[in-house]
């Protein structure tokens, strides 16, 4: 759920991060660019077969991922360059989702069930430019915003989300005339950040994290 708090940070940290260029506005306001930007990345999820056993030590059900949808990205981005090199701050309102396949060992039985994630991206980005040709890399910071998952209706079972994690991505990107701003990232396998349930006292890992590739187009204003 969508928290105060996490409101509050969000918006602590989009601040931060537009104000990094912002201040530079006065002296160099030629150089500056900013706008929307848009944006699909893939899952980053790979899927992992769980098996749970309960009090008992029997085998008791099954997570599977089935599906993960790829993640869409909106919202602005900001640029400051000179002398061909450049800082990019961005901030991205991310969702995707992902399906799971839960098969109940004991009673038999079995059904699929849906998460959806909503995260704020800030990925800062800084680099050279060729021409309209740039090569970049930066940290990207995450936080989670806001989670729906049906999986907290198995009998038992509470989902665990990391609120928050950085990682950092590296990419080119190409400058389309004056106005549109072409990136392509790819980001490591640095950590997860959605991956946990508690069941039964124990805590398991749902899914691992993959390298996750991200193409956006961004509009100077």
């Amino acid at each position: 759920m969508l928290t105060k708090n996490r409101l509050q940070n969000a918006a602590r940290v989009a601040l931060c991060a537009l104000a990094l260029t912002a201040l530079a506005n006065g002296a160099y306001a030629q150089k500056l660019i900013a706008g929307p930007r848009v944006g699909v990345a893939s899952t980053g999820i790979e899927p992992k077969d769980l098996v749970i056993r309960n009090a008992q030590d029997v085998d008791a059900l099954r997570l599977q991922i089935q599906n993960s949808s790829p993640e869409v990205m909106v919202g602005a981005f900001t640029r400051l360059t000179l002398l061909g090199i450049f800082v990019q701050p961005e901030v991205l309102l991310t969702t995707s989702s992902a399906e799971f396949l839960y098969e109940d060992l004991v009673n038999g039985g079995e059904e699929f069930l849906r998460e959806r994630y909503w995260n704020l991206d800030v990925p800062i980005m800084a680099g050279i430019k060729f021409g309209p040709f740039r090569v970049q890399g930066g940290p990207v910071y995450r936080l989670n915003m806001s989670n729906k998952t049906d999986l907290t209706t198995i009998d038992g079972l509470s989902r665990n989300f990391k609120q928050s994690d950085v990682a950092l991505q590296a990419g080119l990107g190409l400058d389309l005339g004056k106005k549109l701003i072409l990136d392509l990232k790819y980001q490591p396998n640095l950590s997860d950040y959605r991956n946990e349930v508690t069941m039964f006292g124990n805590t398991h890992k749902v899914s691992n994290r993959q390298g996750q590739l991200s193409l956006s187009l961004g509009v100077a204003l």
